[in-house]
């Protein structure tokens, strides 16, 4: 293993750990290296995993035009989620922030089966799909003051932090996704709204384009996983004692709290 992602990837573990936001790590390779990116990631991932931590699902990152512009970016990309940063909805969120915490409501495929193959259509994720959630995922970056580019986000995970998510289960054939709208509120004022096919078109082509990636990466998406497809509208920046509460239509509402 090249030593500049060892140790790019130890800045980004320590500040985990930590809780302390650092330096991007940028410097080390190119401004818009996906390549290397994804290789300390990886690193990561593996450590964390032979430390214990469970893989719990994925997580599509800036599949909406209006999130790549606020992070600056333009292409999709992904992360991973650990079984210690998933919540249920109505929890209150006491982790504090270490660059700024941001709320974006997103759209959980649950998978009943392996998606392993080197091209999927989407029957195939059709027929994956189990059940579907509302959710929030939290954002957080490790580097002070959100100072990323491509490299830094996709190393430090896509800035994953935590998932919260609905609990009334919904099969894909009792949804029709392809209409469905997202309004999210800040108490009782609208901060975020979008739609389902703000996502690459639609949250099932957000999959696809997954799970193909996954496979080429050597780890495919499993059963009993669950992928979160991307923002529905743009994130919003989150402060102690805010209540977050979105609705998306079909799939119900979905609600969580940040502790003053």
């Amino acid at each position: 293993m090249d030593n500049l992602i060892i140790k790019a990837a130890d800045v980004i573990r320590t500040a985990w750990q930590n809780a302390q936001a650092g330096q991007p790590i940028r410097e080390l390779f190119s401004d818009e290296d996906i390549t290397s990116g994804y290789m300390i990631q990886d690193y990561n991932d593996t450590l964390w995993q032979a430390q214990g931590r469970r893989l719990a699902g994925r997580k599509l990152a800036l599949t909406n035009k209006a999130v790549q512009r606020q992070f600056g970016m333009s292409q999709a990309c992904y992360g991973n989620i650990y079984a210690d940063m998933v919540l249920v909805e109505g929890t209150e969120i006491t982790q504090r922030a270490l660059s700024e915490q941001r709320v974006e409501t997103e759209i959980a495929v649950v998978l009943k089966k392996d998606l392993t193959q080197t091209c999927h259509t989407i029957l195939d994720i059709i027929d994956a799909c189990d059940y579907i959630l509302p959710a929030f995922e939290i954002v957080d970056s490790r580097f002070t003051g959100w100072n990323v580019k491509s490299c830094d986000f996709i190393a430090d995970n896509t800035s994953a932090c935590l998932v919260v998510l609905g609990t009334k289960p919904v099969k894909l054939s009792d949804f029709d996704m392809a209409r469905s709208l997202m309004t999210t509120k800040r108490g009782d004022e609208i901060v975020s709204e979008g739609a389902a096919t703000a996502c690459l078109g639609h949250p099932l082509y957000a999959l696809q384009w997954l799970a193909d990636e996954l496979v080429r990466a050597g780890k495919p998406l499993r059963a009993g996983e669950f992928v979160i497809t991307g923002a529905l509208g743009p994130a919003v920046a989150a402060a102690p004692g805010d209540t977050f509460t979105a609705e998306i239509t079909g799939l119900g509402l979905v609600t969580t709290r940040f502790a003053g």
